[in-house]
């Protein structure tokens, strides 16, 4: 057995051991085995291993301290060590791309992987590096930012959480930003605190990023955990987040000298009004929006909108605000002034069967003002390629939206362009069995929006698994790639309640951003 296959194992669990011993084995691995510290010294040096999984708290010599002898030992100096520990803890002259520290539990694939990595390192294969990692349940995102702030180190540290992915960038140990999806700062960061399940990784690399949270390491961690433990407390005060809100005055109306934070919930419910939508448009955190909504509510400046046993927000209300539709009326009229200022745009629908629009604009059938347009005989032959106006959604104000199907063959720009006056969105819809056609939608999608910045939304019909019996988010992981989606961008399914989302999610796009703009 050569040196590169040679592991020296050094655990204080004798159980562990062994385990990890009859694994490696059968990965083709040569493992000599310690009890403690002066064994793995005295091994390390008579028989140079590829490199030494060493347990931190080792006895007689502890991990750390074996790792400063070898260090300065010629014969032995440039080993990796793989430190495995039940906590995080400082390791004077830790090689960061060299060295590698875990947190328990551990299982064999994952020691393996990383044994491969670092030995991979070893022999100079390009493979990124954490200094640390391990897992949320393990230790809090509040511990390991105190660690790294108390060590003063510079890098970011990435945490994951199912499909949900965040960043924060530290440098000299200060927290300079947080970011989850498009949210950033404090925001963010106390978000990223609530998470008690996923992974994390440091990785240490010079940061650059404007510094956007000005308070210290300490003052800010104390603030978020304060914050959090303040919702969980008052959480059952707090309105759904699928609630409706309105306002009981004018804003125009309201007295000068109230919290800032209150002037901007009611500007944002001119285009939102949605609990969960004027949180993450907020530039404040999530707690300090729902408090200021609760006060807002007891001081009779807004209300919750109650609705009947079995009836939805949508239901009971036009389909989008007299504020959303005039907005959505003024972006329009003044991205198409030049064609006459006409009152209507235009959403394609982009499918991977006929059949599928027909399901699709039955479900809907129950969104106020959308009106189904096509004959009877037509659908029979757009089974084969939907080609054409299928229905209209009338919107406050005399503004008419038109759904146009359209084909998803390839090198379709020159027909679809012909048919693209007033476009304003897209909606791409498909089912498991319509999989085989993602890549002519991919490339339908790329070529319209090569000439139209428009909203899109992604509709994929309500399939609990595909043939290999891969759950609902391992599909949705599959098609975010395919269409080059964000981890916390949509893909909506198809069903009789989420029908509205779709919309809603649609036109919200359409407001907030210049989404018609050539």
């Amino acid at each position: 057995m050569t040196e590169k296959n040679r592991i020296l194992l050094a655990l204080k669990n004798e159980e562990e051991s062994k385990a990890f011993t009859a694994y490696l084995f059968g990965m083709g691995y040569e493992t000599m085995t310690a009890k403690d510290g002066a064994r793995a010294l005295e091994s390390a040096l008579q028989s140079v291993p590829a490199i030494i999984i060493v347990d931190a708290d080792l006895p007689v010599i502890a991990g750390d301290k074996l790792f400063q002898i070898l260090r300065n030992n010629p014969r032995a100096s440039k080993i990796p060590f793989l430190f495995i520990s039940d906590s995080i803890m400082d390791v004077k002259g830790f090689r960061s791309g060299a060295d590698i520290f875990l947190i328990r539990p551990l299982n064999m694939e994952e020691l393996h992987a990383r044994i491969r990595q670092t030995l991979s390192l070893k022999d100079g294969v390009g493979f990124g590096s954490g200094e640390i990692e391990g897992r949320l349940r393990q230790m809090s995102l509040a511990d390991i930012l105190q660690f790294l702030h108390l060590n003063k180190k510079e890098g970011v540290l990435k945490i994951t959480s199912g499909d949900a992915a965040g960043s924060v960038f530290i440098k000299e140990g200060h927290i300079y930003n947080a970011v989850v999806g498009n949210v950033e700062k404090e925001k963010a960061l106390f978000r990223l605190l609530q998470w008690n399940e996923g992974k994390f990784e440091f990785i240490p690399s010079p940061i650059a990023v404007t510094r956007k949270i000005a308070a210290s390491s300490g003052n800010v961690l104390m603030e978020g955990m304060r914050q959090m433990d303040e919702f969980k407390k008052n959480e059952s005060q707090f309105p759904d987040k699928k609630a409706v809100l309105t306002s009981k005055i004018d804003a125009s109306a309201m007295p000068q000298g109230l919290q800032p934070i209150i002037y901007e919930i009611m500007e944002l419910l001119k285009t939102s009004q949605r609990v969960e939508d004027i949180v993450e448009n907020s530039a404040a955190t999530d707690y300090e929006v729902y408090k200021t909504i609760v006060g807002m509510i007891a001081r009779g400046i807004i209300e919750e909108l109650k609705f009947k046993p079995g009836e939805g927000p949508v239901d009971a209300l036009e389909f989008l605000t007299r504020d959303q539709a005039v907005s959505i009326r003024e972006k329009i009229l003044s991205r198409f002034s030049d064609s006459g200022g006409a009152a209507n745009g235009k959403i394609f629908l982009i499918a991977s069967s006929g059949g599928l629009i027909t399901s699709f604009l039955d479900l809907c059938r129950r969104i106020p003002g959308f009106t189904v347009t096509y004959k009877s005989s037509y659908i029979q032959t757009s089974k084969e390629n939907p080609l054409g106006p299928v229905a209209v959604l009338k919107l406050y104000g005399g503004m008419d939206i038109n759904i146009f199907a359209i084909p998803t063959v390839r090198g379709t720009g020159p027909l679809w362009t012909s048919f693209a006056s007033n476009l304003v969105g897209m909606i791409l819809l498909w089912d498991d069995e319509g999989g085989k056609e993602i890549k002519e939608m991919v490339a339908a999608k790329q070529d319209i929006l090569l000439h139209r910045r428009i909203a899109v939304a992604h509709v994929f019909a309500d399939i609990a698994t595909d043939d290999a019996g891969a759950p609902r988010q391992t599909l949705n992981l599959k098609y975010k790639k395919a269409f080059n989606l964000k981890l916390d961008e949509p893909i909506f399914r198809m069903d009789k309640e989420m029908i509205f989302e779709v919309f809603y999610a649609l036109f919200s796009n359409i407001i907030k951003e210049d989404y018609v703009t050539a």
